[in-house]
């Protein structure tokens, strides 16, 4: 490593403080350094601490959120976290706290850096209780997160700066007085049954505190043998976009809710994602079933659709919008039409998340041009014969003009002659509007 990089100015600064933990841990899970004082307090040996993993001797119950915190540090250098963790050697607990951050090694890579404080379960050493006391407020005042401890009579021993200035009182108020001369035990508040199930079970317990008007916090509740140790961040942000986003999906399903079409999300592996009310009412009245949340929706297609589905399905999925129609026959052996709309899903960044359906009953309007079909073929039919009855008596008629049209020579009668050419007119124009008429009959 490079000597003049942070980190390594941090194991110069570290390696032998009386008070301060130091640890660095590689992307696959292993300790790559410990300083002095952690080597002290756990009885590992420097040299061989590359082949210890950083989560062995973990109390069962912190194991989860210490891996939960090194895998967030992973994913968003330079950014601080916090942990409590027990560590439990030789039948021996110590509770440490750490605060630790992703940081890029000259050698390009990324590591878990954690400095820590032990706040149970180890003798000071050679330090004085004052000195000691003295060093920790001051790492504790130093972050952003709120931190107190009380003992087992529920009385304050140790605040920081953070927890002052959201409750708005001071240490001085708060140290030597009890938790519950400031903070109600009511049930209405979740600190009061979180705590005291701490401390009756010895064990961590998490939770989340509104903090009204501008936090709320999630809250680790650690028992110690001093009584109990309390550490809480804000989340306040991320709350305010959870209750965004569950609002907007309320929204959303009321939408879809209020919909009269059939609407079903399904994943890559035809599980069902999401269905709306009219799905699951209309699953139950066609076709007997109940649709379900991770179901395969395979079983809930008629076997008569199966190869039509599956075809549209995997278009859909390869990025295709498709739009058909077609009857499908119900369990009561009605048949009823509708049009089927299969399109992609994706996410904001892109990922595709499955096949949306929009099922929409159709059979109405079906019926209804196939019955303005049925009638136009009949109204072709009507004309074409009485285009065809039409047509005899008219051909007597042309057939007597022209024989009249030969005796036009004998007479110099302008009467007659007028007759039979108007006559003669007349029927030829008739004989060219029935043979439009049969003529488009048979195109059409």
């Amino acid at each position: 490593m490079n000597t003049h990089s942070p980190m390594e100015q941090m194991i110069t600064m570290l390696e032998n403080s009386h008070v301060f933990m130091y640890m660095i841990i590689d992307q696959h899970g292993q300790y790559r350094y410990i300083n002095q004082k952690m080597s002290a307090v756990t009885g590992w040996d420097k040299a061989l601490i590359g082949s210890r993993k950083y989560d062995e001797h973990i109390h069962y119950a912190d194991i989860d959120f210490l891996r939960q915190q090194v895998e967030q540090a992973f994913q968003h250098p330079e950014e601080k976290l916090s942990v409590i963790a027990r560590y439990l050697i030789n039948e021996y607990q110590h509770t440490i706290q750490w605060e630790m951050s992703a940081i890029h090694t000259p050698e390009g890579e990324y590591v878990i850096q954690a400095m820590g404080v032990l706040l149970s379960g180890d003798p000071l050493d050679d330090f004085t209780a004052s000195r000691y006391t003295h060093q920790f407020n001051e790492y504790l005042d130093g972050v952003s997160d709120g931190f107190f401890a009380l003992d087992r009579n529920w009385t304050f021993i140790k605040v920081n700066r953070f927890f002052e200035s959201v409750t708005g009182l001071s240490r001085q108020e708060m140290i030597g007085r009890s938790f519950w001369d400031f903070f109600p035990d009511t049930q209405e508040q979740p600190y009061a049954a979180a705590m005291r199930k701490a401390f009756d079970l010895e064990e961590i317990i998490t939770f989340e505190q509104p903090w009204p008007p501008d936090y709320h916090f999630a809250v680790s509740a650690t028992p110690s043998k001093e009584g109990i140790i309390c550490y809480f961040i804000d989340i306040s942000l991320q709350k305010k976009q959870q209750l965004e986003l569950l609002s907007n999906e309320i929204k959303l399903k009321a939408i879809l809710d209020s919909t009269t079409d059939i609407n079903i999300l399904l994943s890559a592996d035809v599980k069902i994602l999401n269905f709306n009310r009219t799905a699951d009412l209309l699953s139950k009245e066609y076709f007997n079933a109940q649709l379900y949340i991770d179901a395969d929706f395979n079983k809930y297609v008629p076997k008569e659709l199966d190869q039509y589905f599956k075809e549209h399905f995997e278009r859909a999925l390869s990025g295709e919008k498709l739009t058909t129609e077609r009857p499908v026959a119900l369990l009561n052996g009605e048949v009823l039409w509708f049009e089927f709309l299969y399109y992609p899903v994706y996410s904001e960044v892109g990922d595709m998340l499955g096949v949306a359906m929009n099922i929409t009953n159709i059979d109405a309007r079906k019926k209804a041009e196939m019955k303005l079909l049925q009638q136009y073929d009949r109204m072709r039919e009507i004309a074409y014969l009485q285009s065809h009855e039409a047509r005899a008596p008219l051909s007597n008629i042309l057939g007597l003009i022209n024989v009249l049209m030969l005796y036009t020579e004998k007479t110099n009668d302008p009467e007659i002659l007028q007759v039979l050419e108007l006559l003669n007119v007349s029927a030829t124009k008739l004989d060219a509007v029935i043979q439009k008429i049969v003529s488009n009959t048979r195109q059409e």
